[in-house]
């Protein structure tokens, strides 16, 4: 199998480094990182060292560095190393645990390299695989974000700080709910709406799925699919309809319209014109 590597930075998260990789020979020498390092192992397995102890973690593993932590790694004996990472800084963690807990405001550490949680490992490559994708809007990459990163802070991080507990803030989403009904087209931020509803941009998230049973940015595709729907029995070509709704493209339109409706947009247009009085 070839080797292959992609590194890209997020500049919409703040410059977020991210790279996707399989490796069949390739090792890394010791080194460390000035930020976090963040990884899920997708396939194969690694023969590592950090902190002084030698690890061998396969698919499904997640690896975490501390800044500044010297660590090297190869694929074990006979296989590949397929991951993806990505590197955040001390900043973004030491927000994300002020979030989470609503005080404090040191930066989490992780004891551990190597922890084998399959739920955290798939939101993180949930997170990984959107922030590759050219048409994830904004909402949704900064919501997977936060929410990926407090997750794995709430659970395997030193001093874990307790997540606070989630109200009924009705006039909080009440007023997220209208911000993304009013602004369905646009690329809202999640800072803007945890602005819009004076909750943090975590307890926005969990509070927002608990009342709506979507997360913000779900709620948001779901906005966008029911104003393209009205446009397409308006007449409104596909690919006008797309933009005027909010989405990347025609393409991305179909993707999201399939998935809600049932049918293409091709589809749904055919049908309502044969339902149409002649």
């Amino acid at each position: 199998m070839r080797e292959h590597a992609r590194l890209w930075r997020a500049e919409d998260l703040g410059g977020l480094e991210l790279l996707r990789a399989r490796y069949v020979t390739h090792a890394f020498a010791p080194h460390a990182h000035e930020e976090f390092m963040i990884a899920v192992i997708e396939a194969g397995a690694v023969a590592a060292t950090c902190r002084g102890t030698s690890h061998v973690a396969g698919a499904g593993d997640i690896l975490l560095v501390n800044p500044g932590e010297v660590h090297a790694g190869q694929p074990a004996r006979g296989t590949v190393w397929q991951y993806r990472a990505l590197y955040p800084d001390a900043d973004l963690l030491r927000a994300v645990a002020v979030d989470l807990a609503g005080a404090g405001g040191h930066i989490p550490r992780f004891p551990c390299y190597v922890v084998h949680d399959l739920e955290i490992a798939a939101a993180l490559r949930r997170l990984h695989v959107t922030l590759e994708r050219a048409d994830a809007a904004l909402l949704e990459r900064q919501s997977l974000l936060i929410r990926a990163l407090a997750r794995l802070v709430a659970r395997h991080a030193v001093d874990r700080p307790s997540p606070r507990r989630i109200g009924r803030e009705h006039l909080a989403v009440r007023a997220a709910r209208a911000y993304l009904d009013a602004h369905a087209s646009e690329d809202v931020s999640l800072v803007t709406l945890a602005r819009e509803s004076a909750l943090s941009p975590f307890h926005l998230c969990r509070t927002f799925h608990r009342e709506v049973g979507l997360p913000p940015h779900a709620y948001q595709t779901q906005v966008r699919v029911q104003r393209a729907r009205s446009l397409l029995r308006q007449g409104v070509p596909i690919a006008d309809a797309a933009t005027a709704a909010g989405f990347y493209d025609q393409a991305h339109l179909t993707r999201r319209f399939k998935r809600a409706v049932g049918v293409t947009p091709g589809q749904y247009v055919a049908a309502s014109a044969a339902s149409s009085p002649r």
